[in-house]
């Protein structure tokens, strides 16, 4: 087993799982949020370092004509994952740093847009690299071939995942609250006068245990995950299909 995978892997799984918690700050209190934050943050550097090689040579070929298209996507989506992820550090920062409403407001909407956005994005992200993840952990159990039980059983759960995270989706309002705190953000960039309304913020706290957000924003990433999987198999397959085709023709 590479030890250098394994070191991926876990500190992967670390990050979902502490950004998971960053939705109920009540969970393990608001210090904890801070200083998780912060954790966070380095387990990203640490994840640019470790697959810095990855990052430099495609870094260099970005608008190489010969680059495939796959690899160029997964670059994007992996740029913006960063973006994103740096806007939940400084806005979170900035929060409790802010002097007035208008300010607090501001970096709140961007703070949460951000955070609910990087739910599709580690989504996307996971689901392009499904494959190795999957085959870590065949490795790892020491699973050489899938039975016909076992296929059932994968699909099975890839239904439920696809059914409870569609169903949370929508009942957390999830496009709606990505669209209406980053469009909020983009409309105060610029500082305003406005006064505090009567009643608070926007959104709820939420007061769910670590298995409930689990749950909950396991299963909305897991759909992204998902359908970026199918999505990138097909393409790969119509690849592969067209190429013997011409081979055949060649022949």
């Amino acid at each position: 087993m590479n030890k250098k995978n394994i070191f991926k892997i876990a500190v992967d799984i670390a990050m979902i799982a502490l950004f998971v918690t960053f939705f109920n700050i009540g969970l393990l209190g608001f210090k904890f949020h801070v200083i998780g934050g912060i954790i966070f943050g380095a387990l990203i550097l640490v994840h640019i370092i470790v697959n810095r090689k990855w990052v430099v040579n495609i870094t260099k070929r970005i608008f190489d004509k010969n680059l495939k298209t796959r690899t160029r996507i997964s670059y994007i989506i992996s740029f913006c994952l960063l973006v994103t992820v740096c806007a939940i550090l400084v806005s979170g920062i900035c929060i409790m740093k802010a002097a007035n409403y208008d300010r607090v407001m501001f970096w709140k909407m961007l703070h949460i847009g951000a955070s609910y956005l990087s739910i599709a994005l580690i989504g996307l992200h996971l689901g392009l690299y499904w494959n190795f993840v999957s085959n870590f952990f065949k490795k790892m159990f020491n699973i050489k071939n899938s039975g016909t039980m076992s296929i059932i059983i994968a699909r099975i759960v890839v239904v439920a995942i696809l059914v409870l995270g569609t169903y949370n989706l929508h009942t957390q309002g999830y496009f709606t609250k990505v669209n209406n705190t980053l469009s909020y953000a983009a409309q105060h960039i610029v500082p305003q006068d406005i006064e505090a309304p009567e009643g608070g913020g926007h959104y709820k706290k939420e007061s769910l245990s670590f298995l409930q957000l689990i749950n909950v924003y396991g299963s909305m990433m897991g759909v992204f995950a998902i359908g970026t999987y199918y999505v990138d198999s097909a393409i790969k397959k119509n690849k592969k299909t067209a190429k013997n085709n011409k081979m055949k023709q060649a022949s």
